[in-house]
């Protein structure tokens, strides 16, 4: 079948319609989007009764949302007061997330076929993180909104590195970013040190310097003179050599999940035991031994674990164990080292290894969820690491390639179908 403008645009209609479906229905098969916004609406509703106090002892609420995002949200919510509507409105300004994916892929991947870039971003659709969030209001899409916008400008400086635009337009939206969802601020030291090795230490590095400075002093003025630790708790439970483990290994599980698409048209490549160097076998050694010795996210939470990756639940819903869990982790860790360090320069080696543990710390709170990387994790693979095996998946972009991506995207979205429904029988 030949494939134009029209019959995408068709194509992106019926996604939209499926998302429309979605909201009259109240769909959350990702999970818990719907008691979010739920406790949201209560804690904004404190922030009416006394926003002063509501501010400085942000603590007492235990939400992990941003205050920043609360604030946004009572606004829009005093503005139009109608539930129904603001979450009908949030539902459309979704859209601009997909929108901006494209003309990400677009900048990077200028010389692939644009009909075949327009459907990239169709693999969002179907992500049960975006829909909820698209659906039940939540800073999640919002926060992504904001960093592809950063990702956007930064791949505008890779193609013209002088222009000071760029640079300070990349900071603006990554610092909107963190407002809305703090953790993002670690992708600062990312973008940072690639402007460092692109700019060397010049006048454009210095002004970058400086914005980001006073982009941050409500955040500093805020948490460190105020002395509002709202995060304080969620960093707490994270601590403890314990939770690195677990940390460690449940994120590496998860991000080799999301790169299975990507690593199957070139599988054989993984299966040579020859791109595996001596220094994989002590690091898998030592690794395994940690994890073997360390790993107990069981302990962590008690009876009921939450979150822990498809890979953990599934060793222990099948096994009864977590053995296979353990062989996922050594095969993800072999993996990615050749994913992101093969055949690459030292300082890409070095940028790809900060995103990765920019990645794994994500969480600090010491639960970790699918929701974290989806689909933040299709970005950062497409848009930032420099690794052979993203590039040339979307540089030799065809039906083939797309068919494996949205078979698993399917694939996915209709687990989190199955969960849910087996959830909510349970409760019968």
């Amino acid at each position: 079948m030949k494939i134009n403008s029209k019959r995408i645009f068709f194509f992106y209609i019926l996604l939209y319609l499926t998302l429309l479906i979605g909201f009259y229905f109240n769909e959350d098969f990702a999970g818990g989007y719907k008691v979010d916004y739920l406790i949201y609406k209560n804690t904004i509703s404190a922030f009416n009764l006394d926003l002063k106090n509501s501010l400085i002892f942000y603590e007492k609420f235990t939400v992990m949302a941003s205050p920043v995002f609360l604030l946004l949200l009572n606004y829009i919510n005093k503005v139009l007061n109608n539930d129904t509507f603001v979450r009908f409105l949030n539902l459309n300004f979704s859209l601009i997330l997909p929108y901006l994916f494209f003309l990400c892929l677009q900048v990077k991947y200028s010389d692939t076929k644009k009909y075949l870039l327009c459907l990239l971003p169709a693999i969002i659709f179907i992500s049960p993180y975006f829909r909820s969030s698209s659906i039940w209001i939540g800073p999640e899409n919002l926060s992504l909104i904001f960093f592809l916008a950063s990702v956007y400008f930064f791949l505008r400086h890779e193609k013209q590195k002088q222009n000071l635009s760029f640079i300070l337009l990349n900071a603006f939206f990554l610092a909107m970013t963190a407002y809305i969802r703090p953790i993002y601020f670690l992708f600062s030291i990312y973008f940072f040190l690639k402007f460092y090795f692109n700019i060397k230490f010049s006048k454009n590095l210095v002004y970058y310097i400086i914005f980001n400075m006073l982009l941050s002093l409500p955040a500093f003025y805020y948490v460190f003179i105020l002395k509002v630790n709202f995060f304080y708790a969620a960093l707490a439970n994270g601590l403890g050599f314990t939770n690195q483990i677990n940390q460690f290994a449940i994120t590496i599980s998860i991000i080799f999940f999301y790169s299975i698409p990507f690593l199957l048209n070139n599988y054989k490549n993984y299966l040579d035991i020859k791109n595996y160097k001596i220094i994989n076998f002590i690091f898998s050694v030592f690794f395994i031994y940690l994890v073997f010795t360390y790993f107990n996210y069981e302990e962590r939470f008690g009876e009921i674990v939450y979150g822990g990756g498809i890979f953990y639940k599934l060793s222990n819903l099948i096994f009864k164990s977590n053995y296979f869990f353990y062989l996922i982790v050594i095969i993800s860790f072999n993996i990615l080292t050749i994913l992101i360090f093969k055949e690459n320069k030292n300082i890409d080696k070095f940028l790809n290894f900060i995103l990765l543990l920019i990645l794994i710390f994500l969480e600090p709170d010491g639960y970790y969820f699918h929701e974290t990387y989806d689909p933040l994790l299709y970005f950062v693979f497409l848009l930032l690491i420099n690794s052979q095996q993203f590039l040339h998946f979307v540089e030799k972009l065809n039906f083939k390639n797309l068919i494996i991506l949205f078979s698993f995207v399917i694939i996915y979205y209709c687990t989190s179908i199955t969960k849910y429904l087996f959830f909510f029988v349970s409760q019968i």
